[in-house]
């Protein structure tokens, strides 16, 4: 198949996927607490839980994705999303909504780096972390659309309007599945070939490696959380800043990730943007503490916007960061696994990214910031030297990446 028309409906998969989640990320804490009637302390803690062990789920089902191909098992993972979507139609409490949770969060976390695995055996070499940026920049655009239709649902107030909007993410979900199915299908490892289950677990350098530079995610809980109550209880700035920090991010994400991706395609240069990632989201924090400083809103708000700029260079770094080391740093024949320690390290920052950040920028305001930025630049001081470790191992993919044979079948 053309390379182009494959490229195009990853990308529509995708796009389709993205307007489920702005829709649904939008409601579901409304939907729980006042259609469900979940107490919120309930829905937090089920939410919380069902999210950390869906973790456990990503490395197996990576192992999955190379015994079976990775187009097939996303396409498992996507659909057994929907069927646990449809489910929260019908969750009544604590336990069952902990278990769909669970069931939800294991496919989610996991169909990131199954994802990753299929654009890596079907592009070439020089455009995986292209069509990745690509998606990236899709899915925010379709994920602003369905946030947009939240909207709508949040101010009818209507439980049957509600559930309607849950139907609907179930069908993106399972249209997402149909639109993957009929990308060319990426051959399994073959037996001879395959890889310990745990290859990737036992992997030091590159566990390491991803998790430190996970921290780096906290960058999307300082814009989704802490910004918000920074501003609304230590700062003088309008609330409306906080709306126009997320706008200012996504057009930025548009504009930008591709170009700056594809400075990282190399592992070297993925060190580099990790520590420019670090430093960036550093100046950030430290910027946003200095707000409380400003005397007018008129002052505030333009520092506010300062600190943004700072913060949308070291989240386009920090995305391409992890795409150059992660595909550049796997091992032969154990991608999906590999991609598997990569979610999840991910997904274990941002579960426990709000809280962590709450916590700082309430309970220690300006120092609180302050230690944000010095974990920021904490995560990426070990990335070179664990990454010069990792590069003497010969069975890691950058040491014989060659351009994609196209090897697939459709």
């Amino acid at each position: 198949m053309d390379k182009r028309r494959i490229v195009r409906r990853l990308l529509t998969a995708q796009g389709v996927n993205g307007f489920g989640d702005g829709l649904w990320f939008s409601i579901w804490a409304i939907y729980l607490t006042q259609i469900r009637h979940i107490p919120a302390g309930s829905m937090g803690l089920a939410m919380g839980i069902g999210g950390l062990v869906g973790l456990l789920a990503a490395v197996p089902i990576g192992v999955a994705a190379e015994r079976r191909g990775p187009r097939e098992v996303l396409c498992t993972v996507i659909v057994l999303r929907g069927l646990a979507m449809i489910a929260y139609v019908f969750v009544g409490g604590f336990w069952s909504l902990l278990l769909v949770t669970t069931l939800f969060s294991a496919v989610q976390s996991s169909g990131v780096g199954v994802r990753v695995t299929l654009v890596y055996g079907l592009m070439p070499a020089e455009d995986r972390v292209k069509v990745l940026a690509q998606g990236r920049v899709v899915q925010h655009i379709a994920y602003a659309a369905g946030a947009g239709g939240a909207m709508l649902v949040l101010a009818s107030g209507q439980p049957s309007v509600f559930v309607v909007a849950v139907l609907v993410d179930a069908l993106a979900l399972l249209a997402t599945a149909a639109l993957t199915m009929i990308v060319p299908s990426v051959p399994p490892v073959p037996r001879e070939r395959r890889r310990s289950g745990t290859q990737a677990l036992r992997d030091v350098p590159y566990v390491s490696i991803m998790s430190t530079t996970a921290l780096l995610s906290l960058c999307w809980a300082l814009l989704a959380t802490g910004l918000p109550l920074w501003i609304a209880q230590g700062t003088r700035a309008p609330l409306w800043t906080a709306g126009l920090a997320v706008v200012v991010s996504s057009v930025a994400i548009a504009l930008f990730q591709v170009r700056v991706s594809q400075r990282s395609v190399e592992i070297p240069a993925a060190v580099r943007a990790t520590r420019i990632s670090a430093l960036a989201l550093a100046a950030c924090c430290l910027i946003f503490a200095a707000v409380s400083w400003a005397r007018s809103p008129l002052l505030a708000t333009c520092v506010i916007i300062g600190g943004m700029a700072a913060h949308v260079v070291g989240e386009l770094y920090y995305v391409s960061s992890r795409w150059g080391l992660s595909l550049g740093l796997m091992a032969k024949n154990a991608e999906g696994q590999y991609q598997g320690v990569t979610a999840s390290t991910e997904a274990a920052v941002v579960a426990m990214g709000p809280a962590l950040v709450t916590s700082l920028v309430t309970g220690l305001s300006e120092i609180g910031w302050v230690i944000l930025a010095g974990l920021f630049v904490l995560s990426a001081a070990p990335v070179k030297a664990l990454t010069r470790r990792a590069t003497r191992d010969t069975f890691r993919a950058a040491a014989g990446d060659q351009p994609s044979t196209h090897s697939v079948k459709a």
